[in-house]
């Protein structure tokens, strides 16, 4: 024992003290400023015994509590060590003492490098892997830190995936949506992705669960989640159903995907915010007579409009509106020409076709082509007052469920309210908004196409 003590250099020793003595304090009476004086001379031995550790419990005893905090510091001379010296202890020098009190600091050392708590042999614990983030529906989901392979159910998320980047790791996506003209300029990619994704959400989980995604990006919460996570598959509900609910969804997204999703889902959440502000402040004097009446049609044939407590209902009277439809309630509800009719509607914004319904891209136009064709269609208001409107379509029709929807509520209000917005170029917006979320430089063609130009 005592030849291994000497072999030890006098530095791992000093070291081997000074580690421990904060988490050991009662040691520090046998150890000295002058003991690590004398190994640091090149000694073998210290210079105090513990039975020092007696006269300590003594004087602390006369120099009070407060005699034990000083003890943990850097100078081992502290309050214990005069106080010592106050009580008439004589603190000898015992060379065979003074080894029993070396091997004990050795070994306390030892202990010290061996805790997990201090030491440069302790293990760091492992880094988390995974996450947990609450759904648009509500549900609590674990999901992995790392996100590199991405299915998609629901369409229009297709282009929140793109928008924060994600894009090139989207592995399934949904039925029709490639079929959209400007989505294929502004991400080439999706070109070559297979369309696991049918109609309603329907899915091969065999040949899903061969492309190995870390989540998958649901229509909706509840039931729909139960396939996914039954085979194992993390899956959450990043859509939204109201405005209101828009930027949440994007932030969730964000935080979903991690990096520098995360930090676009905050650009995007303030500019909705701003342009939101800019609208709501301008038609918040309007008076209700001077709200037009409006109608979404969805698709015809058949007709099938879109009613109250939907994400339609609800740009429609943040653009300065009110919905006719309001008491048919949701979305894609079918209704009779007749009904349309006792509605007269001052406005009729028809939908792009495209991803939506799984229906392949067209022109609201090819819209419009059939409707014109239904008995009555002449004697609506709407018809008659040269107000009937395409509503835009880019990646992804505006009016539903993408991160467009921040250029639709400045597009309705403008064309509900020109004299109010004369100052909000659609074009320039449009152009800006693509270039600063999509890294995409518009054309005019671009343009031309998304806004439907040339088509009644």
């Amino acid at each position: 024992m005592h030849r291994s003590i000497a072999r030890r250099p006098a530095a791992e020793i000093v070291t081997a003290h000074r580690q421990c003595r904060l988490n050991h304090p009662l040691l520090l009476p046998a150890i000295t400023r002058s003991g690590d004086e004398d190994v640091a001379a090149g000694s073998t031995v210290f210079s105090r015994h513990m039975v020092a550790s007696a006269s300590v419990a003594r004087c602390r005893t006369a120099a009070g509590p407060d005699s034990r905090g000083p003890v943990a510091g850097p100078d081992s001379r502290g309050p214990v060590a005069r106080s010592g010296r106050r009580c008439g202890t004589r603190l000898t020098r015992t060379r065979p003492l003074a080894l029993t009190a070396a091997a004990a600091v050795l070994a306390l050392a030892a202990g010290c490098g061996s805790s997990g708590s201090s030491g440069p042999s302790a293990t760091a614990p492992a880094a988390p892997t995974t996450q947990v983030v609450t759904s648009m529906s509500g549900e609590k989901v674990t999901v992995p830190l790392k996100i590199d392979r991405i299915a998609e159910q629901f369409p229009a998320h297709t282009v929140t995936d793109i928008m924060l980047g994600v894009g090139p790791k989207l592995v399934a996506i949904p039925q029709n949506v490639k079929t959209i003209p400007f989505l294929r300029k502004v991400f080439p990619g999706v070109n070559g992705l297979p369309e696991l994704f049918r109609s309603g959400g329907k899915v091969n989980m065999e040949e899903l669960l061969t492309l190995k995604p870390d989540v998958v990006s649901t229509i909706d919460g509840g039931a729909t989640l139960t396939p996914f996570q039954q085979a194992g598959l993390p899956a959450l509900n990043m859509d939204f159903d109201t405005f209101d609910q828009l930027v949440p969804s994007i932030e969730l997204a964000g935080t979903v995907y991690g990096g520098t999703a995360a930090a676009k889902a905050r650009e995007y959440g303030a500019y909705v915010n701003a342009r939101l502000k800019l609208v709501q402040s301008r038609l918040a004097n309007l008076p209700d007579d001077q709200k037009p009446s409006v109608v979404h049609v969805a698709s015809y044939p058949p007709l099938v409009i879109d009613g109250g407590k939907s994400l339609i209902d609800g740009w429609i009277r943040l653009g300065g509106g009110t919905d006719s439809a309001g008491g048919a309630k949701g979305t894609h509800v079918t209704i009779s020409m007749e009904q349309l009719l006792r509605w007269n509607p001052d406005v009729l914004v028809v939908e792009t076709p495209g991803g939506d319904q799984g229906l392949a891209a067209n022109t609201a136009q090819s819209v419009i082509s059939e409707f014109e064709k239904a008995p009555g269609w002449q004697s609506l208001k709407a018809v008659q007052t040269n107000r009937v409107y395409l509503n835009p379509q880019g990646l992804y029709p505006w009016d539903r469920f993408g991160p467009e929807e921040a250029l639709q509520i400045q597009w309705i209000a403008k064309m509900l309210h020109p004299d109010l917005f004369k100052d909000v170029d659609i074009r320039a917006e449009t152009r800006s908004f693509y270039q600063k979320f999509f890294d995409y430089q518009v054309t005019d063609a671009d343009l031309d196409q998304i806004l439907q130009v040339g088509t009644k």
